[in-house]
């Protein structure tokens, strides 16, 4: 087994389940587009673990766990919300759906032709399937808006200049 403390741009897929290589590195969120257009604190990092092996001796599979902080918009009060995620994925790698159905049901199926697979692509598919799908707070957080003071200017009349207007005529048009 291989041990690797940086992430390849690439992950070939096969050859790695082939020597059963461990990867783990980190990015900082501003380094994967997808995940900074929606968080707000860009230059924090993201821990990533990846095992590569074989299942059935033939289907390359990827154990990974991925953890981050990221600083969301609460989709309620629009104040930011911070959430910590630890996401962990169990993937298999299949030509064919049907080589899937042959496999344990703790594995997501992932079907395609390639070989290889681009890196971010993957973090971020996995960061942003655990991301909650209308980020909120817990609590109520409209309620607490609410019972802030609000301090509100009370407004002027538009039409208290005629007013005056017409008092400085003496009431006549």
């Amino acid at each position: 087994m291989e041990l690797s403390n940086s992430l390849p741009a690439q992950l070939k897929l096969i050859n790695f389940a082939k020597k059963e290589v461990s990867l783990s590195g980190q990015y900082q969120i501003s380094d994967l587009p997808r995940i900074s257009e929606i968080a707000s604190n860009k230059t924090d990092k993201i821990n990533i673990n990846l095992s590569f092996y074989l299942d059935n001796d033939k289907t390359p599979c990827i154990d990974g766990i991925i953890s981050l902080d990221i600083v969301l918009v609460c989709q309620r009060c629009l104040g930011e919300l911070p959430i910590s995620l630890n996401v962990s994925f169990n993937l298999a790698f299949v030509k064919h759906e049907k080589q899937g159905e042959k496999l344990g049901s703790h594995y997501e199926i992932y079907v395609t032709e390639e070989d290889e697979l681009a890196t971010h692509d993957l973090i971020c598919d996995e960061i942003l399937l655990s991301i909650p799908m209308v980020p909120t707070h817990d609590y109520d957080c409209t309620e607490v808006m609410t019972k802030q003071e609000i301090v509100e200017e009370k407004a002027e009349n538009p039409f208290a200049i005629l007013k005056k207007i017409q008092m400085a005529d003496n009431g006549k048009e």
